[in-house]
Formats: C-alpha cells, structure tokens, sequence
C-alpha cells in the first residue's frame, strides 16, 4: 500500500505488523499532519458483529483523552479494498519493547527509576480507561511507546475487544500475547481490569529483571506456566532490589485476581510509596511453613515427582485427604448411637476416654497431628458434656500450684474481627430531564464511608439490575477512611427509545456484601420540550419589527500555555471566547459536534506537538445527531433547520508557537 491513498491518507511507509493489524505512516494533507494508519487484517471482518463492535469501540476508544494513551482521529471502512482502518496520532519514538532490546545487546538493565516511571504512566492510563469501561487486554512493551520528549503513551486500547467476543476469537485465536497473558485469560476467561494489572506487572518484572518470570518452547507451554507454576523470585535476578518494589510486583502478579491489587491506581499508589520511602504491608499470602529466604521449601507430591518452590511464593494447594470424613462420620454415629440408646450419662467415662484418644494435649513426636475436623468434633463433644452436666475425671492435686498462662492477644485479629463495613448516602446529585435519545451523560453521588475501617480498594459500585445504560458492570471505589466522604461518577448513555428507565446500582465490599442502601438512576428519554402557546387569543399587539441577535462567533482559538517536559514541552491548553447566538447557553466541542466529545468549557488541554484539531461553539438546543452538512473548511458559520447555531476552526500549532 506505499504511495497509495486510503481515503483521506496518503500512505507512505510500512511501521509493523501482529496479529490483527498491518501499522502504516500516512500524511493527511487537510490537516499537515503524519498519522498512524492501522489497517485490520479482512479476515476478522467475517466475524459475527463484527462492524456493531468496530463501530462502537472506536467511538469509545476514541473519547478516551489521556495524557498517557494514544489519540484516536478516525475511523472508516474502505470497499475498495474492502477493509475497516484506525487512524490514530502518529508517535514519533520508540517502542517498550525496542529499548528493552537496545538494553539487552548493551547487557544493561533499565535503571529502578526510569522503571517505575513507564509503569506508573501505563498504570495511570489503565486506571483512568477501567473507570470509564475499558480494558486493554493486551499490555506488553510493543503497545508503550514513547514520544520524542520521552512520554510514555499507551497504544492498540480497543482492538483486542473490536476483534473479540469472549476471550478467543472466531478463529479460535486466543487473545493476548502469551508471555504477558494473564492465568485467568490463558483458561479462555475474556479478563477483566485485573488481568490488564497481571499483564502491567510481568513488564514491571521484565523491566526490573532484565527476563520474563515464564519461558518455553511453545506459547502453550508459556500459558500453562502463567497458569500453574510459581512465580520465579524477582531478587534472585536482581539482587538489589528493593523489598518494597519486590511486594509491590509479587501482589500484582498473583495467580488468583482476588489476590492482586483491585486496582491500577492501588498499584501506582503504593509504586509511590515505595519511592517517597514509605514500608508498605507485605504480600500476605504466604506459605504455612516458612524457611530462610535463601532456602527453598519441599512443595507437596506431583505426579512428575517432589518439586521445590521458593519461600516467599504463594503456596500451592494443600493434598486432597482420602477418605478425611470417615473418621469424623465413624465418631458421629458413635455420638449418636449413644445418645439415641440413652448411654450418654452412663459412659461419661468411656466418652472422656474418647475425647483423651481424640486430643492429645501432648502427642508423641511419632503420632501425626489429628484431623481438623475430628479435633473440632472432639471439642464439640467435651462442650456437650459440659452442658449436660456430666461428671469429669478429677485430676491428682499438685502439691505446687503451677501459675496459668495467659496467651497475649492479637491485636490486629481482634481488630479485623470487630471491623463494620457500611456506607451512607450523602447526597444523590438529581439529573436533568428529559435526556436525549442516546446522549452520554454522568450520575454522581457522594457517599460516606459509616464503617469502623477503612476501605482499601476493594470496594466497588456493581450493577444490580435494571437497564445498564452502557455504564460498566463495576466502578472500583479508590481507599477511603472512616468517615470521609467520596463522590462517585457513573458515565451512562441514554437508550435511543422514547420512554422511561431505571437502573440499580450497589457499593460491595471484596466479598461481595452490599454496604450501604442500593443507588438508583432513572431517567426519562424524550424530546425537548416545545414552546407551549397560551390558550386564549392574546390581545392584539402593535407591530413591532423585532430586532435579530448577532449571529453566533467565536474567537479563534489560542495556545495558552504549554506543559513543559523532559525536552521541550509535552503539549498545552486551548483556549477561546464565544457569544451571540439564539440563546446563552453554549456548549464546546472538539473533532465534530458529538455528545461524545463536548468540552466542558472553552479550552481543551492536549498532549504532544504538532497539534491539529478542530474547535467547536454552539448555541441553541441541539437536534441530535448534527447533519453531515454542517461545518464544512477550516472555520464557518452554520445555522440548522431547528435554529441552533454552530461555529468552529481548524488550528495547527507546533512547539515554536508556545508562549
């Protein structure tokens, strides 16, 4: 395709290729500017649905404004060449995954600093695209790259969920790249934002090791040890490693999801803690048996024999007991028989005796230890006894009293076990009506944490029931302290029917138990309201030429100020004025007049030069969707059949226009 033009795209050099994509340097020439062309393979294009999820990803990927994720300017379908392309911001540096290699032929490793850097910027971009709905599914060093002014930036958000329906595609291809793949997205799982922090965290092992944790021959073989085998230690690679960074990563790389961090910004808040000096609480899903740190622990029989694990990995699960319960079912009918024959108090002896053969305080060293289950049978049997008055064997006095022990409490125990978790309602932020057929708009409330602990990230807002409103299934709810307070913003989008809707929504504890009363949204979808006429006949008026408004205008837009960087400056705000117009109520876009992308004022903040966009003012009520007619050339004046307004500019600013 060099030296083709697909649609408005001059193409003029090939950038890479993967599994979904071919990745070409175009010229757009309205617009003076190089952008990134992803061309998707036709193959995917046979798949079910396959334009609804293109289409609506897209727009969703493309709404996502971040200084760490790449910027989407369009997409489009080609029948010509029958095939459906991405164009994105063109980023002018390399690649995560060609400096790692630079690193590797120099035999140097990237330096601590520079480490937590890129994954506390690719964390942020994670984090602010889970709140809204997304999740990559793909982390991995080709898909960060870096400006020229050393940004990190975040790219290919999207593709794995435009191509797939739940976590392998028709083809039967799995989804992610087998080094980086999370266990529950190796099973087939489609993953959630948590498998996006698994993959974030092999990178961060990568970038501070120098090695991935898991190789093989095959990529199966790499799945199957992302799925079963223990995590290799991070300082017997590196030694230098600080403790704090090794906690960190062990807690975002841990096999069970509801074991790692709940969160991308749980993860970059204690990255920050470690650096600022702070100790963090340590991984706690330690082994039962610990050894030095320098040993290693016998893991339990597998059928390729004994395997050794290190001390400080999760351990594996304990061997499955054969035949555990007929102990304990042998005992139980033994209970009931005798309670059933009436022998209870006539053989408190033989009972005693039963419950000394079934606890030891003291057993010999040849003896294994009792079952669980038949220690808790034995006490529950000497309670009973107790209760029912039986008489017990007197032991011999001693001629010395010996002095009880007291065991010393555990505090944190006692804490955890006189923990309340619950939420109050502050506030419920009411919502304009009616909302337009399919308009985005956002619910907030604000909420209390009422409980006696803090919430530490594993709290969430999950839909219950109801119409979802393209809201997403759960909202991650950030740490919060006893008694502060915490607004909560649900990002929805109105159905494109006439009518009314309601949808529930409720705060969760980690394991699931609602805290709080339920949050409700309902909205109603409808037209703008008409102008009602007056019943009677009004009263005969003079004539009166009235006197037309000033049409519409607005300022072209400036660059303000500029964001300094590492080298140069990172990007920059826009700003301008508006007025005239049918009404005072104006409304600011960027790229075209859509709900999703309104400005929530005159000035927009963007990130990387050269900057070419175009800006929008309107006034008036708006009459969803804007016809393809408005806004043609690089400024105008529109005005629609309904009567509101529009105006905009096209602007082009480099780094030598910064002030």
């Amino acid at each position: 395709m060099i030296g083709e033009t697909l649609g408005r795209y001059q193409i003029i050099e090939h950038l890479g290729h993967g599994g979904m994509a071919e990745v070409y340097k175009a010229y757009q020439p309205n617009l003076d500017r190089y952008v990134a062309v992803k061309v998707l393979h036709p193959f995917l294009a046979t798949e079910e649905n396959f334009l609804t999820r293109f289409e609506r990803e897209a727009k969703a990927v493309a709404a996502l404004r971040h200084p760490n994720i790449i910027q989407v300017y369009d997409f489009e379908y080609d029948a010509e060449r029958r095939c459906y392309y991405m164009v994105m911001e063109f980023i002018d540096g390399p690649s995560l995954k060609v400096r790692l290699q630079e690193l590797e032929a120099r035999g140097e490793r990237m330096p601590l600093e520079e480490a937590v850097r890129i994954v506390v910027a690719v964390g942020e971009a994670l984090d602010y695209a889970h709140r809204r709905g997304m999740v990559h599914r793909d982390v991995k060093p080709a898909n960060i790259m870096f400006t020229s002014d050393n940004q990190v930036i975040l790219t290919d958000f999207g593709i794995a969920k435009i191509v797939n329906v739940t976590g392998l595609t028709a083809s039967g291809a799995m989804v992610g790249t087998p080094a980086y793949i999370s266990p529950e997205q190796g099973m087939g799982e489609a993953g959630d934002e948590r498998s996006d922090i698994y993959s974030l965290g092999v990178v961060f092992y990568q970038l501070l090791t120098g090695k991935l944790p898991f190789d093989a021959d095959t990529p199966m073989g790499i799945v199957l040890k992302h799925i079963n085998e223990p995590l290799p230690s991070p300082r017997s690679l590196r030694p230098d490693l600080p403790p704090g960074l090794e906690q960190v990563l062990l807690r975002a790389l841990a096999k069970d999801p509801d074991r790692r961090y709940q969160t991308a910004a749980h993860f970059v808040a204690d990255l920050r803690r470690v650096l600022a000096g702070e100790v963090i609480t340590p991984f706690p899903f330690q082994p039962a048996t610990a050894a030095p740190s320098d040993q290693t622990v016998p893991a339990y029989p597998t059928p390729s024999g004994l395997e050794t694990i290190p001390s400080w990995g999760t351990p594996p699960p304990p061997p499955r007991r054969r035949k555990a319960w007929l102990r304990p079912l042998l005992i139980a009918l033994l209970f009931l028989s005798l309670l059933g024959g009436g022998w209870l108090l006539a053989y408190t002896g033989r009972l005693d005796a039963l419950l000394g053969s079934l606890v030891s305080p003291t057993p010999p060293a040849s003896t294994p230890t009792p079952d669980l289950a038949v220690t808790q049978l034995a006490a529950t049997l000497a309670a009973f006894q107790a209760t029912i008055g039986a008489p017990t064997s007197t032991p011999t006095p001693s001629p010395t009293p010996t002095p009880t022990l007291t065991p010393t409490p555990d505090r944190t125990a006692t804490a955890m076990a006189t923990c309340v978790f619950d939420a109050e309602l502050v506030e419920d932020i009411p919502l304009r009506s009616p909302i337009r057929p399919g308009q985005v708009f956002t619910k907030r409330w604000v909420v209390r944490n009422s409980g006696t602990c803090p919430w530490e990230g594993g709290v969430v807002l999950a839909f219950v029931s109801g119409e979802r409103m393209g809201g997403a299934e759960r909202v991650w709810i950030g740490p919060v302290a006893p008694g502060e307070e915490q607004p909560i913003v649900l990002e929805l989008e109105a159905p494109a029917a006439y009518g009314t809707y309601s949808g529930v929504w409720q705060l969760r504890d980690e394991r699931g138990n609602p805290l709080g009363e339920e949050l409700e949204v309902s909205i109603r979808v409808a037209p703008p309201p008409a102008t009602v006429q007056p019943s009677a006949t009004p009263m005969p008026q003079p004539a009166v030429t009235p006197t037309p408004s000033p049409r519409l205008w607005m300022s072209q837009p400036a660059l303000v100020t500029c964001f300094p960087g590492t080298t140069g400056y990172r990007g920059g705000r826009i700003g301008w004025s508006a007025g005239g117009g049918p009404s005072t109520k104006y409304r600011y876009f960027y790229g075209a007049v859509t709900p999703q992308q309104e400005l929530s004022g005159p000035y927009n903040d963007f990130s990387g030069f050269p900057h070419a966009m175009t800006y929008f003012t309107t006034s008036g009520e708006i009459a969803w969707p804007v016809p393809d007619s408005c806004c043609p050339g690089d400024y105008g004046w529109w005005r629609a059949p309904e009567g509101y307004e529009v105006v905009w500019y096209k602007v082009l600013f480099v780094q030598t226009n910064c002030p």
